[in-house]
């Protein structure tokens, strides 16, 4: 079963229970009703857009609505809009670009970082209504399609395994069991890894193993070894008696993130990330994407580990966030030319070798170790003069020119 981490059906239905009494505080008569018109759609997955995923949305996911419907609503009624379905596309333009810009202001007082999510959530809103009228009858035009979505790149605390070995000290036995299984497995936090069980690890071919089932995932289910802390996490399976159907980690998220993040600022101080984010906000999501940065370079640098498996153990659907939270390693266009010679190539290439005489095979490797060690000292800055007399000498030996 998903662990609800934040409380969120709880959170929902006590709302639901309040909103139905009392209504959305702050909110016109006209926009409370089409706020929950559109709410308890969602509910149970009514109306949706075309453009949008089918079936009811996550308790997660309708806390998020209702709360930036509200949001958005309110500020149009500060622009005397008492009715958001009245909105022009003018005006629904020029709100998107003061919060864009920064004209307005979270309730913090600051630019808004995530402004392209409250525009894109309205599009779906707004969506939303053509599909009920269009379902009366009545034609309601699109004032959204011109609207901008782009967000700013999100910052993140990027952190390698040398830097958080200097945190581990700090932490209890337990608690360094977590920071390094969640950088080692790049597991979604809190909500993946505070639904796994005690049976969703094992031990298989002299590794540990751990399962991420797909009612417990975000998007897919995966199964991996653990590089770097499996030994660590079996001892503390059996250090805490974890039972099968027991949940593998329980803490308090708030505070265990509060104690990172004091960590974090008395190790680091005051200094930020190559992510653009100052170390002292570090949380363990920002673990999971210093994990997947950390194996990427493995992969770049060996060439033993594969992409897919990758993107695959961090339960990516595509490479698109993967090759954000990497774009930092610093990677060249280099090419080795080996590379290139595909399997196909090889096979034809291993054939006529294979039909080559003894004498000529003999040349042939000579010519192989040759290439290998010029290439080897190319890149040193030197030339190989000595082997390359020996394989001339050779050549003449055997009658060859």
């Amino acid at each position: 079963m998903k662990f609800d981490v934040h409380g969120h059906e709880a959170r929902y239905k006590n709302w639901k229970e309040e909103v139905v009494k009392l209504g959305q505080e702050g909110l016109t008569k006209r926009n409370n009703a089409i706020l929950l018109q559109y709410i308890f759609d969602m509910e149970v997955g009514a109306n949706v857009s075309i453009k949008s995923k089918k079936g009811p949305r996550s308790f997660a996911q309708l806390n998020n609505l209702r709360q930036r419907v509200a949001y958005i609503m309110l500020r149009l009624q500060e622009k005397g809009i008492a009715d958001v379905t009245k909105v022009t596309e003018k005006e629904i333009t020029l709100f998107s670009h003061d919060m864009g810009n920064g004209t307005i202001k979270s309730l913090k007082g600051k630019k808004y970082e995530s402004a392209g999510d409250y525009i894109k959530l309205f599009k779906s809103f707004w969506r939303w209504w053509i599909k009920v009228n269009r379902k009366e009858g009545n034609f309601i035009p699109d004032i959204t399609e011109d609207l901008n979505i782009s967000k700013a790149e999100p910052k993140f605390v990027s952190m390698s395994k040398e830097e958080l070995d200097k945190m581990l000290p700090y932490f209890t036995e337990d608690e360094q069991v977590i920071l390094m299984f969640v950088f080692d497995s790049l597991i979604r936090s809190p909500t993946e890894l505070m639904s796994l069980e005690g049976r969703d690890v094992f031990k298989r071919g002299g590794d540990v193993w751990v399962s991420i089932r797909k009612e417990i995932s975000k998007t897919i289910g995966r199964t991996f070894n653990l590089l770097y802390c499996g030994e660590a996490l079996l001892k503390y399976i059996e250090r805490n008696e974890i039972k099968p159907d027991g949940y593998l980690f329980k803490f308090s998220y708030p505070v265990f993130t509060e104690k990172i993040q004091q960590v974090a600022k008395q190790v680091f101080d005051n200094k930020i990330s190559e992510g653009g984010e100052y170390y002292k906000n570090l949380t363990l999501y920002d673990l999971r994407h210093s994990g997947a940065v950390h194996l990427r370079i493995i992969a770049h640098k060996t060439k033993k580990i594969n992409i897919d498996a990758l993107r695959q153990r961090g339960g990516w659907t595509d490479f698109k966030m993967l090759n954000y939270y990497t774009k930092f390693l610093g990677l060249t266009g280099e090419i080795d030319s080996n590379d290139l010679l595909v399997d196909a190539d090889k096979s034809k290439l291993e054939k006529e070798i294979d039909g080559l005489s003894e004498e000529n095979k003999k040349i042939w490797r000579l010519l192989e170790q040759q290439n290998a060690i010029n290439i080897a000292l190319m890149k040193a800055g030197k030339k190989d003069k000595k082997t390359e007399e020996l394989i001339k000498r050779y050549l003449r030996d055997n009658g060859r020119n």
